[in-house]
């Protein structure tokens, strides 16, 4: 839906409001762009280094194994080296966001490489695993066990997910929705548009922890195949699409608290 080509359109929600109203103030905060974004390079960089602290460990523990352990320190090697590459070249830059050529052309390129990693991956995958003992191998100072990797491999692209995430404020995700539905004319407005993503929104939020299930555990049906052959990938692409939804009903929702703010004025 949004790698459409689309007319970019301005539309800012704040210069319908009057000077006094309260949330006015508010909106122009949200249609300001800023560099400063503290809980995202926190999250990017936090998560890169323990990936890194991660690998060594793995590494170490694990070298002078079998010849299936080699090959899966070699997808995990190439992993680490293909995000890592991809988080420098997408960091802090509005790729979620911006529909200039350059971009677009990077992002097919990321999920082309990393959907064929997911499938290397889950075909090298054997053996079930409890969801406590999921949460006890993202702890590599803890255990280290066949399925260490995996977690490896989900902390990684977890970690690019965030890092596409980025938006220099939430007016410009908001710009998305307007202009492809101003360009595209499917919706009446672009509220309409973006309260029919919200679902998508919940469903993607439930899904998650299932998703991350499916990618540590085999296949039972040619379903569940297929999911899990795309499991590593969706786990990095749904980031994105969430703060896409999250972001550009924030920013609608003090608009309407705005409007009511207004009409409560002109009853009273």
């Amino acid at each position: 839906m949004f790698f459409k080509q689309y007319n970019l359109y301005e539309n800012k929600l704040s210069e319908q409001l009057e000077d006094d109203n309260p949330y006015k103030k508010k909106l122009i905060q949200m249609e300001t762009p800023t560099s400063k974004h503290p809980i995202y390079s926190t999250l990017v960089l936090g998560l890169l280094i323990y990936s890194w602290i991660f690998f060594i460990v793995l590494f170490y523990k694990q070298i002078n194994q079998s010849a299936l352990y080699n090959l899966k320190m070699v997808i995990s090697t190439c992993s680490l080296i293909f995000v890592t590459f991809s988080i420098w070249v997408c960091y802090k830059k509005d790729y979620i966001a911006d529909n200039r050529f350059i971009y677009q052309r990077n992002l097919y390129i990321i999920f082309f490489i990393a959907t064929l990693f997911s499938i290397i991956i889950a075909s090298l995958d054997s053996g079930n695993i409890s969801f406590p003992e999921i949460l006890r191998t993202f702890c590599i100072f803890c255990t280290v066990s066949e399925k260490s990797y995996i977690s490896f491999i989900v902390l990684l692209y977890i970690t690019l997910g965030i890092t596409l995430s980025y938006n220099t404020c939430p007016y410009t995700v908001y710009r998305i929705f307007y202009s492809v539905n101003k360009t595209h004319k499917e919706y009446v407005n672009e509220k309409k548009f973006i309260n029919k993503c919200i679902p998508l929104f919940c469903i993607c939020l439930v899904a998650y922890l299932p998703l991350i299930y499916t990618t540590f555990n085999p296949a039972k049906d040619n379903f569940a195949f297929m999911i899990k052959n795309f499991s590593t990938v969706t786990l990095f692409g749904l980031i994105p699409l969430c703060t896409l939804i999250f972001q550009a009903k924030r920013y609608y929702y003090f608009f309407e608290r705005a409007i009511k703010y207004s009409r409560r004025q002109i009853n009273d």
